[in-house]
């Protein structure tokens, strides 16, 4: 009995004109943040590609100079694109692009897309992953809406118990009819998405980004199956489809919209975004750890003196101007790490305030996932920003050392070249993979599954008791 209660089902929604044309638009609007996202995503990778060779062909034509002047005229390190941005381009445009390896500093990330995009850019970005985790909830609740409500409304629901069919059937073939339609939809749009990003990437595609397309799969297919679940038992409680359909109208405003913008809202006022000026002030302080502790630079110089068996620093066999600029790198280095995890810590609060609102919605805990799996969250972009900074350490200790064993302590001016230059690797940054970094997200998948599991206990109870409800006033 459930798959005859299917067909009828897919059958009725098969011949409903407002469905066929609200698909129709869910499915251009699809298109339209596909192309846009495309030509995004190549204007980014030609931007990118450009300004790398920019990079490096200033860097190895900059002439003989100090190699710690090298260290200060300094090079940039660019984020890699993910070959998932085009479905869900995630903090991407607020998260900059590139970080500057400079001399005694730890630059934060810069160039950010949003700041050209206008303030009402964050607000009005089509991507994939939006219509997803927004538009597509609407449409399978006005799909579901009178999946049950429809059937009191007509009587045809007294038929079918008349007919032998139990509560059970009746909800599994009204949940299968409703997730069979999704998930084609779904399935067929997401092979088009996925096609598009894999066949886009400038780069060679690897596993991970096949694994990481399978993880957003699930996770869309899992958070639709919630919203089948959610209209199915909404629908259950009502007797007309005027009512169900308002009432899953109000489910959508409050959970796809309203709650997840609240908890970003909340977590910013609990935890406000640190002052850039006053975060610049620490770091600037962080850069002087060394040159403003006279008693740590008499200490370390009586220490070197000793270790060389030596009375005065002329005598040492390195420079000892650029002992001292290393050693002054290496002592700032936890004072950066110190102010750079404050703010970690900060955005870390943040989204664990997030966390609580996503026991009232599933939406939040979806996108979070989205994010993660495309590889375009904040946890991806702070990997980015390690990988950076610990190359310009590498880069500035190899441009130290050179000065320090190499110009002497005769006063006389020394200059390196290109010979030099040459030695510094470009930056590559190889992003942890879904299986590395999965670690992070292992109680959001907890808490949508959680959500699966809620819905269809809601779901069921709501359709079997909506059944025997029928059945006593019949």
């Amino acid at each position: 009995m459930s798959s005859a209660i299917v067909k009828k089902d897919l059958l009725v929604l098969r011949r409903e004109s407002l469905m066929k044309a609200l698909l129709a638009v869910i499915l251009l609007l699809l298109a339209a943040s596909l192309a846009a996202g495309m030509q995004r995503e190549q204007v980014f990778d030609k931007e990118k590609a450009a300004a790398e060779l920019t990079d490096k062909a200033v860097w190895m034509n900059q002439g003989d100079r100090n190699p710690h002047s090298a260290a200060h005229f300094s090079r940039y390190a660019f984020r890699p694109a993910s070959p998932l941005a085009l479905i869900d381009p995630g903090t991407s445009d607020f998260a900059g692009l590139a970080v500057w390896m400079e001399a005694h500093y730890q630059d934060p990330a810069v160039f950010r897309r949003a700041e050209d995009g206008g303030e009402l850019s964050r607000y009005t970005q089509l991507t994939p992953a939006f219509l997803l985790l927004t538009a597509a909830p609407l449409l399978v609740f006005l799909m579901m809406s009178a999946s049950i409500a429809g059937e009191r409304e007509d009587g045809t629901l007294r038929q079918l118990l008349a007919a032998g069919v139990s509560g059970k059937q009746f909800f599994r073939g009204k949940l299968g009819a409703g997730l069979r339609l999704t998930m084609t939809v779904f399935t067929l749009a997401f092979l088009i998405l996925s096609a598009f990003a894999l066949l886009t990437t400038p780069a060679a595609v690897e596993a991970d980004a096949i694994v990481r397309l399978i993880g957003l799969f699930v996770v869309f297919s899992v958070y639709l199956a919630i919203c089948v679940a959610v209209a199915l038992g909404v629908s259950a409680l009502f007797r007309t489809r005027q009512a169900a359909f308002l009432a899953l109208a109000g489910v959508w405003v409050l959970a796809a919209v309203l709650l997840p913008r609240l908890a970003a809202d909340v977590g910013t006022s609990i935890h406000p975004q640190p002052d850039a000026r006053e975060v610049s002030s620490q770091l600037r302080a962080a850069s002087y750890t060394f040159y403003e502790d006279k008693e740590r630079q008499e200490r370390i110089e009586q220490d070197l003196l000793r270790e060389h068996g030596v009375a005065t620093v002329e005598e040492l066999p390195v420079n000892y101007a650029a002992f001292r600029l290393q050693i002054s790198e290496e002592l700032s280095i936890p004072e950066f790490e110190r102010v750079y995890s404050g703010l970690e810590d900060r955005y870390s609060a943040q989204d664990n305030t997030a966390r609580w609102f996503s026991l009232l919605t599933p939406a939040i805990t979806a996108a979070k996932l989205s994010r993660g799996i495309a590889g375009t969250d904040r946890a991806h972009q702070h990997a980015f920003t390690t990988a950076a900074e610990l190359h310009r350490r590498d880069m500035i200790k190899l441009l130290n050392e050179d000065y320090m064993f190499n110009a002497g302590n005769d006063d006389v001016p020394y200059t390196a070249d290109a010979t030099l230059w040459a030695q510094f690797e470009d930056f590559e940054h190889q992003p942890p993979t879904l299986g590395a970094a999965f670690g992070a997200y292992v109680k959001d998948v907890l808490l949508l599954l959680a959500w699966l599991a809620a819905a269809l206990v809601f779901a069921r109870s709501v359709v079997v008791r909506a059944v025997r409800h029928e059945v006593r006033s019949a």
